[in-house]
């Protein structure tokens, strides 16, 4: 995605293949991205500065281009490891810090948190890796992992808590994307089948994308999906399947599913990614939101109830998973839809 004077080149319900599904190909270039999401960087810089106490030690686990690490420096961080997998990307942090004047206080290490060991425990343990439906950059299993090994008793994590939600939306435009099959993206078209070949998707409507999704086509109130508490004790299953139910408030098309997350960072520091404001700043260009979408269109109307089975499937690795939405539209009592999706092979 590109940027101009005025701000991010792209429009709501504008299709994007899913990041999450491409980590091992993120560049500098979405790195970039990500440190000129204004909702992203505001809450993160906010939170890391209340967090991050002076000679505290902390994790930035999947450290990046080091601007979090650099923030925790700046609040007074007595040293800070740098976790990163992307080794040109941790020497871009690696000189970020040093350029910042803090580098003698900047460990980076390379390779994935699951593999590597630090020399000590720490007080806070930073990272952004959750992916716009909380777990699709299988961030849980993640800082279980961080948490258990790396942090001090009585540390803090930021994130400490992760709520992720979905909700039925009319986004006509998006679907009709989906249909075509003309995502944006770097690859083109050729990219776009080669996703679907590596998911094992039986065809579009069997992955699911990232689009700014206008929260005036919310045809339901939202509901939670999981709950992510990332300073319990035991790490969250993998695999889970939720059922829910929405009541129609508004008459409308069903085009699929809304989801995006809500993170508690710190004491008074949260962030909401469901928002739709692109010129005003307040949707995530990084992240935006993740649309399930159903390959067949409902019209419903107010009253109506959509009735959802939400289902995750872990596999092996900690960047795996499966998701499965499937359900049906009831009006006056009666069945009139059915839909059943899976990013599963």
């Amino acid at each position: 995605m590109t940027t101009t004077a005025d701000g991010p080149a792209y429009t709501a319900e504008q299709v994007w293949l899913p990041a999450a599904e491409r980590l091992t190909d993120w560049d500098f270039a979405f790195h970039d991205l990500m440190l000129g999401d204004d909702l992203r960087m505001e809450a993160f810089r906010a939170a890391v500065l209340e967090a991050v106490r002076p000679g505290a030690t902390v994790l930035d686990l999947g450290t990046g281009t080091g601007i979090l690490a650099q923030w925790a420096l700046e609040a007074g961080a007595g040293r800070v490891y740098g976790i990163e997998l992307n080794a040109d990307v941790l020497r871009t942090a690696r000189d970020r810090v040093a350029a910042a004047g803090h580098g003698d206080r900047f460990v980076p290490v390379h390779g994935l948190s699951f593999d590597v060991d630090l020399p000590e425990r720490v007080d806070v343990v930073i990272s952004e890796i959750m992916g716009n439906l909380a777990d699709n950059e299988g961030f849980a299993a993640i800082l279980a992992d961080a948490r258990r090994r790396f942090l001090a008793p009585g540390g803090a994590m930021l994130p400490r808590r992760v709520e992720s939600y979905l909700v039925p939306v009319t986004a006509a435009r998006a679907h009709a994307q989906v249909r075509a099959g003309t995502p944006q993206d770097g690859g083109g078209a050729g990219r776009f089948a080669e996703l679907l070949r590596e998911r094992g998707a039986r065809g579009p409507f069997d992955l699911y994308y990232d689009v700014v999704l206008p929260l005036d086509g919310h045809l339901a109130a939202p509901r939670i999906v999981r709950i992510f508490d990332l300073e319990q004790e035991e790490e969250p299953p993998a695999t889970y399947e939720v059922p829910l139910v929405f009541t129609v408030h508004r008459d409308g098309v069903l085009s699929g599913f809304k989801g995006y997350f809500v993170a508690t960072l710190s004491d008074t520091v949260a962030l909401d990614i469901s928002g739709d404001g692109i010129a005003e700043r307040t949707a995530s260009d990084s992240w935006k939101h993740c649309f399930l979408p159903i390959e067949e269109q409902v019209p419903v109307r107010r009253g109506d109830r959509v009735v959802l089975t939400f289902r995750r499937d872990g596999t092996d690795g900690p960047f795996g998973q499966s998701y499965r939405w499937e359900g049906r539209v009831l009006s006056a009592g009666k069945e009139i839809a059915r839909f059943a999706h899976s990013t599963a092979a």
